[in-house]
């Protein structure tokens, strides 16, 4: 006991700093194990029943050889009965003659469009609400034409997460997987959906995807989202899932059958994504930016302390133990939502991503203030 004492006043200031690093490491032991649970617990079975209408709705805005090479995807699923709703967003290139020629060989398809003369600063918003109040049946769902779903069950998959309690479905919507290429924005896609899961099982809604989602078009009626700041899209989908949440139960699918591949490999187009999520990330209020950003911040404040008392000599063999503890921690629990999940090609990603994954952050996050004009 006397040397315990006699080391602990030798340490000084430095003793505080020692436990909160204790504290700090504790707190990631136990955040990992929950998370974990919330990630890998098996779902429960919901509704198989097929006969609850769906209507799919997807925007366009000279998109015509992207439909050409996706839509079918959509209109060939395995589920009845069901619509898609193709809403032409003031393209001018050829894709009225590619819904034309689609529609003879498709009667479920069906088409409205926005004139290019329309007034409206962004028609997005506008385009997805022409499409649900052309949809039939209360079910509508939603995905973008650039890209298709990994299985002809997609639809049926989605609509079984419906319950009569349910406002919302969120689905998973990532990249294709690129050989021998670091996949970072494949990886941040999908940090972004395991956000969006684990935000939601602690009551925060806040994330949406048009991408991969579904939800009621009663409530979405009831709710008047659209008359929110129709001239701007920036966010929309956020405001869909927090406006629906206070209306009935918000869901985040996880069966493989519900999954969305983007089919679009440009670099722009990844990394406007990745900027734009960082725009809107801007706007949450404070208490959920606080819940979903404390564990980054606290693990970086972990890191800083434990590198300080390892420069400084304080039990240097525990400290270097306890940094290389909670990597592993990190790397070994992040491939195991990957697997969980069915992601592959990402093995080298994630190790790099659990390391200096936090100077790719800080980039975007400062890119999307400068950028922030081009979404408002």
């Amino acid at each position: 006991m006397d040397r315990f004492i006699g080391f602990w006043e030798s340490l000084g200031y430095n003793g505080y700093l020692l436990l909160v690093c204790a504290g700090l490491f504790l707190f990631r032991l136990i955040n990992i194990i929950y998370c974990t649970v919330l990630v890998c617990r098996k779902e429960k079975s919901f509704s198989k029943n097929g006969k609850t209408g769906v209507s799919l709705i997807i925007t366009a805005n000279n998109k015509a050889e992207e439909l050409k090479e996706n839509l079918d995807y959509f209109l060939s699923q395995d589920y009845a009965p069901y619509e898609v709703i193709v809403v032409d967003e003031c393209s001018e290139d050829d894709t009225q003659d590619v819904l034309v020629e689609m529609q003879q060989k498709h009667p479920a398809l069906r088409t409205t469009r926005i004139f290019p003369d329309t007034k409206f600063r962004s028609t997005k918003k506008l385009a997805i609400n022409i499409g649900i109040l052309a949809a039939r049946y209360d079910i509508v769902l939603f995905a973008e034409i650039n890209s298709r779903p990994l299985s002809g069950s997609w639809v049926k998959a989605m609509a079984s997460y419906f319950t009569p309690d349910t406002a919302v479905v969120l689905g998973y919507a990532n990249y294709a997987a690129e050989k021998e290429k670091i996949n970072f924005h494949r990886m941040y896609r999908f940090l972004r959906y395991l956000k969006m899961l684990l935000l939601v099982k602690g009551k925060s809604y806040v994330l949406g995807d048009g991408y991969n989602m579904a939800y009621r078009k009663s409530l979405y009626l009831t709710s008047k989202v659209f008359s929110r700041n129709s001239q701007s899209y920036a966010g929309y989908d956020n405001e869909i899932v927090r406006a629906l949440s206070k209306a009935g139960k918000v869901k985040v699918a996880k069966n493989k059958n519900t999954f969305i591949e983007i089919k679009d490999s440009r670099k722009k187009t990844r990394s406007e994504d990745f900027t734009y999520y960082c725009f809107n990330r801007r706007r949450w209020e404070l208490p959920v930016k606080l819940r979903a950003n404390a564990d980054n911040f606290l693990r970086m404040v972990f890191y800083i302390l434990s590198f300080y008392l390892i420069n400084v000599k304080i039990l240097q063999n525990y400290m270097v133990i306890g940094v290389l503890l909670t990597f592993l921690m990190d790397f070994v629990t992040l491939n195991i939502y990957l697997k969980h999940l069915k992601q592959k090609k990402l093995f080298l990603t994630s190790f790099i991503i659990s390391s200096i994954g936090f100077l790719y952050r800080w980039y975007y996050n400062v890119n999307s203030i400068f950028t922030n004009k081009k979404w408002r």
